[in-house]
C-alpha cells in the first residue's frame, strides 16, 4: 500500500477513536451544554451538510457526523492514494454546490500532497475553453471530472488543432458512471489510464476501486439495500435497483436505509473478486431519474453505451434525456466515420427494445440546420 496512505490511515484511526470517545464520555469540562464547551458541536453532531435532488424533483438534505465524514474521507484518500502522488497537478471539476462529492475529492488530493486546481462545472467563471487552457498552462497530470466533460475537453482540444494524447494528462478519474468501453475510449483520447470512483450525492466515496478495477462498497460503513424499480418495494433478491444506504456509525441502534437516487447493479455477496476483497461489487448505472422502465427492468445511458462502443465510430461524447417515457440518446462520431450508424441503431433496438432511441448529436443537428438554410 502507498506509504502516505498508511500514515494517513493511522492518523485518521487515532482521530476517530478520540472523537468517538469524546462523543460517549463528553468533552473535558463539559457543562451540560448540548453544544459542548464554547458552543462547539459535539463530535457526534451533524457537521457536514449537503443537498441533492430526488427522482421526484424534491430536494433532500444530507447531514453527516464527524465519524461518518472521517471514515468517508479515509476511504477517498486510500482509493486515490494509488493514483495520485505529490508530483501530480490535479484538476477537480466536480459540481459540488449541492453535494459533498467535490469537497471530499479535493481534501483527499490535498492530503496526498498533490497540487490542486479546483473548478466547478457549474462555475460560469471557468467555462470549458478556459478549463482547457488551465490544463495546458499548468501541465495538469490528473483530471477528476465526469466522463462527458473529459470527452468535451478532448474534442475541443482537437478542434483547436492540438492532440490531447500529447498533453501532460496521464490519469482520468471518472466521477460519474460510464460503461467501461466508453471510459477506455475517452481515456485513449487523452493517452491516459482510466480510474473510476463512485460517489452518491448523499455519501461521497460510496464505493472505491480495487486492483482488479471493480468498485467495492465499504460495508463496514454501510448497510446496503436495493429498492425495486416498483415504487415503495424493497427487493432483497434483485440485482438492479436504487441503492439504499444506512450509515452504521450513528447513534441510532437501528440505522435507517435512505435512498441515494442512484441506480446500480449489486453483485451477490457470494461473488468473489480477483482482488480478494470482501466488499460487495457494485456497478453504477446513473440516476434513477434518468432511467426508463422496460419489461427487462430500468435502462439507462450506461446500458446504451455498452452497445455504442462495440463500434469504433463513437468518440466519447454521449448525452441522454428522458422524453415521454423513452430514453433519447445522442452520441458524437468522428467526421466521416458514421457508416455503421444504422447497425448501431439495430443493435440498441435488439438489446434494449423500443424504449430507447438514438438521435443525432447536438453538433450534427446544428450542422444539418446550417446546410438546410444555405440550400434555401
Amino acid at each position: 500500500m502507498n506509504p502516505v496512505a498508511d500514515q494517513l490511515e493511522a492518523h485518521f484511526a487515532q482521530w476517530l477513536r478520540t472523537l468517538e470517545s469524546d462523543a460517549r464520555l463528553g468533552s473535558p469540562g463539559d457543562t451540560g451544554d448540548p453544544a459542548g464547551a464554547h458552543g462547539l458541536p459535539q463530535p457526534s453532531a451533524p457537521v457536514r451538510y449537503g443537498e441533492w435532488e430526488d427522482s421526484d424533483g424534491s430536494t433532500r438534505e444530507v447531514r453527516m457526523t464527524r465519524p461518518e465524514w472521517l471514515l468517508n474521507q479515509l476511504d477517498a484518500v486510500l482509493a486515490l492514494g494509488d493514483v495520485i502522488t505529490p508530483d501530480d497537478v490535479t484538476v477537480v471539476a466536480v459540481p459540488y454546490e449541492l453535494s459533498l462529492e467535490g469537497a471530499s475529492i479535493e481534501r483527499a488530493v490535498e492530503l496526498l500532497g498533490a497540487s490542486l486546481i479546483s473548478v466547478g462545472t457549474s462555475n460560469t467563471i471557468c467555462p470549458v475553453p478556459r478549463l482547457l487552457d488551465l490544463i495546458h498552462r499548468y501541465r495538469v497530470t490528473t483530471l477528476a471530472c465526469p466522463p462527458q466533460l473529459a470527452a468535451e475537453l478532448a474534442a475541443l482540444d482537437e478542434a483547436a488543432g492540438r492532440d490531447p494524447g500529447a498533453s501532460t494528462v496521464h490519469t482520468l478519474i471518472a466521477t460519474r458512471p460510464a460503461a467501461p468501453e466508453r471510459l477506455r475510449r475517452i481515456a485513449a483520447m487523452w493517452g491516459a489510464s482510466a480510474f473510476e470512483i463512485f460517489s452518491t450525492p448523499s455519501r461521497p466515496a460510496t464505493a472505491t476501486p480495487c486492483g482488479a478495477g471493480r468498485l467495492h462498497l465499504p460495508e463496514g460503513r454501510f448497510e446496503v439495500q436495493l429498492r425495486s424499480p416498483a415504487p415503495g418495494r424493497i427487493d432483497t433478491d434483485g440485482t438492479r435497483g436504487e441503492l439504499m444506504l444506512a450509515a452504521r456509525h450513528t447513534e441510532s441502534s437501528t440505522p435507517v436505509a435512505l435512498p441515494t437516487g442512484e441506480l446500480v447493479e449489486l453483485r451477490s455477496s457470494r461473488t468473489v473478486c480477483a482482488c480478494g476483497g470482501d466488499g460487495r461489487i457494485v456497478i453504477p448505472l446513473g440516476r434513477v431519474a434518468d432511467a426508463v422502465p422496460t419489461p427487462q427492468g430500468p435502462v439507462t445511458q450506461v446500458d446504451v453505451e455498452h452497445c455504442l462502443f462495440t463500434s469504433p465510430e463513437p468518440e466519447g461524447r454521449v448525452t441522454s434525456r428522458v422524453e415521454n417515457g423513452r430514453l433519447s440518446v445522442a452520441f458524437a462520431v468522428r467526421s466521416g466515420t458514421d457508416r455503421n450508424r444504422a447497425a448501431l441503431h439495430e443493435l440498441v433496438r435488439s438489446r434494449l427494445g423500443p424504449a430507447v432511441e438514438l438521435a443525432p448529436f447536438a453538433e450534427e443537428i446544428a450542422e444539418a440546420d446550417t446546410r438546410a438554410r444555405s440550400s434555401r
